[in-house]
């Protein structure tokens, strides 16, 4: 019988396998385990079989009808074809120790190929929308997540997700800019991920927290409750990742990325004196607390989309602590002007701090 396990397509049509591999039966995992003490050459193909196995189990629990497979292993293999040349490989491995490499890894690209080819033939078979708020410059917007969730969208930032939302996997949604978050707590503990640009993302249960995702900037505020921040590289063609950083954070903590994916990443936490600015444009606030002018201008820039200069390079690192109404940014250039004894000349989108 174990002959007939001699591709990655033998293990998957075969419903012994697909149980053990969906672990529906646990009385089948010794079997499986003595299969790979004695074929160990298979045991990367096993698990290139059990993550096709995983992908269609995980989209429909319903049993898959001969044809069904057969439709779309025919797909797959129409796809690989193309790049098998078996007599060619043959000859190879054993002439060359070098094209016996080269041919190990091939056939290991083949498998990805193949379990790439079914993750997207299986999955297209479910549909999904994508949602999509955004806001524009010096605009705050308010969004009702599917499970209830709040979201305070802050100025130039977009929040999107798929739906529907299942209540057997993680409530994900990506953001681009600065958004606070009010999760709401499902009674089976679903989780609930924030993806930000450049592979960084926030889990949490059931908290609030303000999240950012800017160009010079990721970073991730607690308010309450728990979140982890972590760090992931993208491995075998975006099918999965692996976390290279992680930190989890208490009520008050900030936590802020670097930007490197590499040995070097870091996030680096910490307790803010005053947490509370990062979320003030929820209340329609603009918050700054012993802020450089260049912060002032990143923010100026980040948010309401304008083009700050400075002609007096001293001011720059003059700081900056108060707060004015999130849409009437005009009293906070008129606060500038006295304190620091400048002109803010506005033409359109233009600033420049003279």
């Amino acid at each position: 019988m174990e002959e007939y396990y001699r591709t990655l397509h033998d293990f998957v049509l075969d419903p012994r396998f697909c149980s053990w591999a969906l672990g529906l039966d646990e009385n089948d995992s010794p079997y499986w385990e003595a299969f790979i003490e004695a074929h160990p050459e298979k045991a990367e193909q096993i698990e290139q079989a059990k993550a096709v196995v995983r992908a269609m189990g995980s989209r429909n629990r319903r049993t898959w009808l001969p044809a069904e497979k057969a439709e779309v292993w025919g797909k797959i293999q129409h796809r690989v074809s193309v790049t098998e040349s078996p007599a060619t490989e043959i000859r190879a491995v054993r002439t060359n120790p070098v094209w016996k490499e080269a041919s190990r890894l091939a056939a290991c690209l083949v498998g990805l190929v193949m379990v790439s080819v079914a993750l997207y033939y299986f999955g297209v078979r479910e549909k999904s929308e994508t949602v999509r708020y955004a806001t524009l410059h010096g605009q705050v917007k308010r969004v009702v997540l599917p499970d209830g969730s709040e979201v305070v969208l802050n100025s130039n930032s977009t929040l999107s997700f798929e739906k529907p939302w299942s209540s057997e996997s993680a409530r994900v949604v990506s953001l681009e800019g600065e958004a606070f978050f009010k999760v709401s707590h499902q009674e089976n503990d679903q989780k609930f991920k924030v993806r930000l640009q450049d592979n960084a993302c926030i889990e949490v249960l059931g908290t609030q927290f303000t999240a950012t995702q800017r160009p010079q900037v990721s970073r991730v505020v607690l308010k309450e409750g728990k979140v982890n921040f972590s760090v992931t590289d993208d491995m075998l063609f975006g099918l999965f990742a692996k976390t290279i950083k992680q930190e989890t954070l208490k009520p008050g903590e900030l936590a802020t990325w670097n930007g490197q994916i590499d040995s070097q990443a870091l996030i680096i936490k910490e307790t803010p004196a005053h947490p509370e600015i990062y979320e003030a444009f929820q209340h329609n606030k603009l918050m700054f607390a012993d802020a450089p002018l260049t912060e002032v201008a990143r923010v100026l820039e980040e948010v309401y989309g304008f083009e700050v200069t400075f002609s007096k390079k001293d001011v720059m690192d003059r700081r900056y602590t108060g707060s004015v109404p999130h849409d009437k940014v005009e009293v906070l250039f008129i606060a500038l002007e006295k304190l620091f004894d400048l002109k803010v000349i506005k033409e359109g989108h233009r600033l420049e701090f003279r």
